[in-house]
């Protein structure tokens, strides 16, 4: 067996597609045809190398997928907000629904769902593509890394689907208007789809993995930050904070203020909350790190 041919195997057995796997031992081939004294390490070690590399771009270019397709989801959100009879108040509570007189007991249940589901494949989306950016020029990045990296876009992805499902649903027993039920019955089932359907892409990825090896790093490195008095838990702290101000601000703008901070309040736990739950599989914070 020659070198090529061996280098086949090994390709194989790392893992790597075999229409990609075609390409990279036809180009070996004509590398060698033209300089048969070229030194290119062991078979198994090369076969390695590109599986990383593949590894890795697999693991950023689906986070920025998963961004992307989040992102249209949030669009089409904000659009059956708007056109729902919405106004800048009822950011702050439901108050400002056309509410039918009578609603069913699992109405508030789906609207917590719906809520906390719609947060979480915001923070994930938004914080895989901050881990991707950073590694943008990165070669081969850690094993670690390339796992975050797909608990994030994974994570995204079904809680928007899981928001895309329930939220249409409170259309049954509102009045939200004709437009929000257009949007909802239209665009709503397509966004699902395009959601589910990216998650074959992340199990190719999370397949693949890099396997350098190496700690993931945590939210202070998403966010530039190398102040060592900033921990992943004191930014979650200021930024629930910061929550707990805006909605408030929404509040005197909507005559609600009340109403604002209790919203901020509610918002301000939830991200506490998913700090708590979630931060270390989703690689805000390190094992046993605040």
């Amino acid at each position: 067996m020659n070198y090529v041919d061996s280098l086949e195997v090994e390709l194989a057995t790392a893992g790597i597609p075999s229409r990609r796997r075609a390409r990279i031992v036809a180009e070996l081939r004509d590398h060698l045809h033209e300089n048969p004294k070229a030194k290119l390490g062991a078979p198994r070690d090369l076969a390695r190398q590109f599986a990383d590399e593949l590894g890795t771009r697999l693991a950023r270019d689906t986070a920025y997928r998963a961004f992307a397709a989040l992102a249209v989801a949030g669009i089409v959100l904000a659009v059956m907000f708007f056109t729902g009879g919405r106004t800048w108040g009822g950011w702050v509570g439901y108050g400002h629904y056309r509410v039918s007189d009578y609603l069913p007991w699992w109405w508030v249940p789906m609207m917590i769902v719906c809520f906390m589901s719609a947060q979480v494949a915001l923070a994930s989306g938004g914080l895989a593509l901050l881990r991707a950016w950073r590694l943008r020029r990165v070669p081969v990045m850690t094993a670690a890394d390339a796992a975050i990296l797909n608990r994030r876009a994974a994570v995204g992805l079904v809680c928007g689907a899981i928001t895309m499902t329930v939220l249409p649903l409170t259309r049954l027993v509102t009045d939200v208007g004709a437009r929000w039920n257009t949007v909802a019955v239209t665009v709503g089932p397509a966004l699902i789809v395009l959601l589910l359907a990216m998650l074959p892409d992340v199990l190719r990825a999370a397949r693949m993995r890099p396997t350098r090896e190496g700690p993931a790093d945590d939210l202070t490195a998403d966010l530039g930050i190398d102040d060592p008095r900033a921990t992943p838990l004191l930014i979650v702290m200021l930024l629930s904070v910061v929550i707990v101000l805006v909605m408030a601000a929404i509040g005197v703008r909507s005559a609600d203020l009340y109403d604002g901070i209790l919203r901020g309040i509610f918002d301000g736990a939830a991200c506490l909350a998913g700090f708590a739950t979630l931060g270390q599989y989703l690689g805000l914070r390190r094992s046993g790190v605040d």
